[in-house]
Order: C-alpha cells, then structure tokens, then sequence
C-alpha cells in the first residue's frame, strides 16, 4: 500500500503569537497561525509530536527555534486531520486584543460562555492569541455575559490578574455599558429613571428616547438608549417591560402580541473600562445590527 503525503510550505512573514516583535520564537509559537489547521499552540504541539512539521526541509521538533524568512512545512494527511474542526461557522470578530484582555463582538444566537461546545468563549479561544505573561490563562475566559438573544462587545481576560482587575471594576460598577433597544409603542417622556429589585437586589437603569415610528403589530415602536448602572439577569428586559413597553421580540416579558421573526431588538453599542494593567480608558463601539437598520433609517440615524 502505497501513502501519498502532501506538504504545505510557507514563508514565515509575522509572528501570531505575543510578543510580536522577538526575533525568534520556539516552534510550537512560531508556527501558530502560519497554517489553517494550526491556529492553537496545542494543534502545533500535537503537529510536531507526529513529525509533521519541518523547518527549512529538517525535521521540527520542540525546542527548534525559527525566524522571519524560515520556511515551515507542513505534511498533510487527508484521512488523519491534525485538528477537529469545528461544525460551526461563527465569525469571530476581535475589536480589541494585548497581552492582558481581549474584547470580542458577540453576535445574537450564541451563549457567552458554559458547557456548550459552541460558545463565544469557546470559539474565541482558538482566534485569540494567547498571553505569554506567567499567570497566562491556557485559554482566555470571558469575564462577563450577554444573553442568547443579545449582540455585543464582550471582554475577556488572558491572565489572572487581569481577571481579578476586570472582575472587580464589574463588581464595584466601574465599567459602563449603553444598549440600544427598539420597544413596543410610544412612551411619552423623554427619559426615565427606574430602580426596581430583581430577585430581591438592586436594580437601577436609566432610559433615553431617541425617537418612534410606525411598525407593524403594535402600531408604533421606539427606539431607547439604555445606560444600566447594575448587572441584574434580564435587567434591561425585565426593565422595559415594567413600562409597558417590551423590548420588540422579547417572547419572555411581552404580553399577548408578540412581534416575531427577527429575534430580540436588544444591543449592546459601547463598553468603556479602565485597562487593569495599564490604567488607560479604553472605549470599545460597535454597529447596530442589521435588523436595526430599518427604523435608524426612518430615524434618520447615521
């Protein structure tokens, strides 16, 4: 029986593992990234383990060092993959990553994090270069949560430090969130404070009116700033709809009519946190999601 291996070659360009700018690197981080099926430091390990990479035609083996301009090759075994890849095809959009922290998009339908096997926190960890500081998570974890149904920017942590010094700007409120949600009706305010428990705890948002429109089912909807000031389950949800006005989409807080096929109109457009190594202030802003699109545009909204 006869095996025919195909082998890959790239020229080493740049460095996808920090620090960016070492001259040189072991193999098992130099070659993280250079290939498709190669992007975690355990798929490397596992590649080189197997002999199945080379570094400038030799033979790779753990403590080989490679440089810019070397030539990594890699065998590729079709019946015998390196690396299993995931079923999902969930895009993972980095908005900002250092050897600390990291912030990642997350997009409605997926869960931030738990024993699922597709979770944001899951798929991000093999798109997020890992820290090369000594308390270095193996893989980054999300310091927070999003719902489900909810779109984005979620931090995560790549040390322990970092994950204490996130932590505790969350529990003592010195991270601030504004959400954009599109609601059922027309309140006639323009703002609005609401404190009102949550499983027996504080719970305190505050509203802003950005403007209404006409909208199928309910006649009308409005489009809200929310800045809340806690971190309750469900807060801005539960939140709304103790106005009477539900956020569009909501299946849990609505009443009777509900408006369905495009999920919940609820985002989260900004993040702004103080760096936990650094101390700078860092603001992360993200799009609308498309399904906003329609009443920013009768809006006039950029």
């Amino acid at each position: 029986m006869v095996y025919i291996l195909h082998m890959n070659e790239v020229i080493i360009s740049k460095w996808n593992h920090f620090p960016l700018d070492s001259k040189s690197k072991r193999l098992q981080e130099g070659a993280i990234g250079q290939f498709t099926n190669l992007t975690s430091r355990k798929s490397v390990k596992k590649a080189i383990k197997n002999g199945l990479i080379f570094v400038n035609g030799a033979k790779g083996e753990t403590g080989t060092y490679v440089s810019i301009g070397d030539i990594l090759a890699v065998k590729k075994m079709p019946d015998k993959p390196l690396t299993i890849k995931s079923e999902s095809t969930y895009e993972i959009n980095i908005l900002y990553e250092d050897n600390w922290c990291a912030c990642v998009l997350k997009h409605a339908g997926i869960v931030t994090k738990g024993s699922n096997k597709h979770t944001l926190e899951s798929l991000a960890s093999r798109k997020l270069i890992i820290s090369t500081l000594d308390d270095s998570f193996q893989t980054p974890l999300a310091v927070h949560r999003l719902d489900k149904a909810t779109h984005g920017p979620v931090l995560f942590a790549k040390t322990t430090g970092a994950a204490s010094g996130l932590g505790e700007a969350f529990e003592k409120r010195k991270i601030s969130k504004e959400y954009m949600a599109v609601i059922e009706g027309t309140p006639f305010i323009d703002s609005a404070t609401i404190l009102m428990e949550i499983n027996g705890k504080e719970a305190h948002s505050e509203i802003e009116i950005v403007g209404s429109t006409s909208w199928p089912v309910f006649g009308s909807a409005t489009l809200v700033k929310v800045y809340p000031k806690t971190g309750r389950t469900h807060q801005i949800r539960r939140h709304l709809a103790c106005m009477g006005h539900p956020i569009l989409g909501d299946q849990l807080y609505s009443g009777d009519m509900k408006y369905t096929g495009q999920g919940l109109f609820l985002a989260c457009t900004k993040l702004s946190f103080t760096h936990p190594t650094t101390k700078e202030n860092i603001e992360i802003a993200v799009d609308l999601p498309r399904k906003f699109k329609h009443i920013a545009h009768k809006l006039c909204l950029p």
